[in-house]
């Protein structure tokens, strides 16, 4: 069978998992294009107006894939909960039930299952069944397949941990243990994002801020990079913990990179409408006045424009390059210019 999978939202956390078992299966996997106008044109005529920016995105992939009639199924998982007494989202949790209501006349070609994840393979298969009983194939199968997507998942996140992007697991999906052995270069200014891996991966969205500092010579990581159990003992700067692992992820990873020698700044990108990113965000700013390290939120929407951030973004390297010593990027060499960077002048 074809199936859809949206690139949005959690494809930017478990589309390995879903590669690989979808693929083990035999079926053919198609992606929706990368984010662009179209599909943001899409989402927003499809949607409410009271909900983010990236659930409006993901109405807009998930009707890019239903036009395409060729296709037997648009997947939709419904990802419950990603940690024990941790939930997610209720719009995320809901987006089987917000697809079928928007567009209902293909609502029986929604593929869905519920995934908690993080506790444990058995839950995880059993979600698997579900989508298996769907598609007619065996039981025996079908978990030798789920094998084969933790597997994969398991893969994708030994890459993240050796400093790869999730951008770079997708590419190198079909050879991930390539990419875990290839090394990552060290720049002399690193920068962090923190938030939730589909805000920060959709370059459409976010004004690509990856190739902004990447093109500007600074290297970069991002929150879904770190082993949780670096950062669990930032609790104490927090009443309780949020009750969203990807916001307890972006919080507490935020933290301990600003305490990070090795990181220069932190970037926080988020969407707007999202109320839990404002919690988090408003940590990461009392802590990094602490600390004293810069910190810089990204806020988009989809009115968003490239220009104004662009500019933030050289604003901001200026102030790392000054915090290190090295004075300021010049005019003649900002963002679009040399690799290295290294042309200043006098403050």
């Amino acid at each position: 069978m074809k199936i859809g999978i949206p690139r949005a939202l959690y494809f930017y956390v478990y589309y390995p998992m879903w590669y690989g078992f979808f693929s083990s299966l035999g079926h053919e996997i198609r992606l929706s294009i990368p984010t662009n106008k179209e599909i943001i044109n899409l989402g927003v005529s499809h949607s409410v107006d009271d909900i983010c920016i990236s659930v409006k995105v993901f109405h807009g992939h998930v009707k890019y894939l239903l036009n395409k009639k060729d296709l037997d199924f648009v997947f939709v998982p419904r990802i419950a909960s990603e940690e024990k007494y941790k939930y997610t989202c209720p719009k995320l949790a809901a987006l089987p039930d917000l697809m079928k209501s928007a567009f209902v006349n293909d609502a029986d070609r929604i593929l869905t299952a519920t995934f908690y994840t993080r506790q444990g393979d058995k839950l995880i298969i059993d979600a698997f069944e579900e989508i298996g009983r769907r598609l007619g194939d065996t039981e025996e199968r079908v978990k030798k397949a789920a094998k084969v997507g933790i597997k994969y998942q398991d893969l994708a996140t030994k890459a993240l941990r050796s400093g790869h992007t999730f951008l770079e697991v997708v590419k190198y999906i079909k050879n991930l243990e390539e990419l875990i052995k290839k090394p990552v270069e060290k720049k002399r200014y690193t920068v962090a994002l923190a938030g939730f891996p589909y805000d920060v991966y959709d370059t459409f969205t976010n004004g690509d801020v990856i190739s902004k500092l990447e093109d500007s010579g600074v290297g970069i990581v991002t929150t879904d990079m770190l082993d949780p159990k670096v950062y669990r003992h930032y609790s104490k700067y927090m009443i309780k913990d949020l009750f969203w692992y990807q916001a307890n992820a972006a919080a507490k990873g935020g933290m301990y990179y600003i305490d990070s020698s090795d990181i220069d700044g932190i970037i926080s990108i988020s969407s707007f409408n999202c109320g839990i990113s404002s919690i988090y965000q408003k940590l990461l700013d009392l802590y990094s006045k602490e600390i004293g390290k810069p910190v810089m939120h990204i806020i988009v929407d989809e009115q968003t424009g490239d220009a104004g951030l662009a500019t933030r973004i050289e604003a901001f390297i200026d102030l790392i390059r000054v915090k290190r010593g090295d004075g300021l990027v010049s005019q003649e060499n900002n963002l679009h210019g040399t690799e290295d960077g290294v042309h200043v002048r006098s403050i």
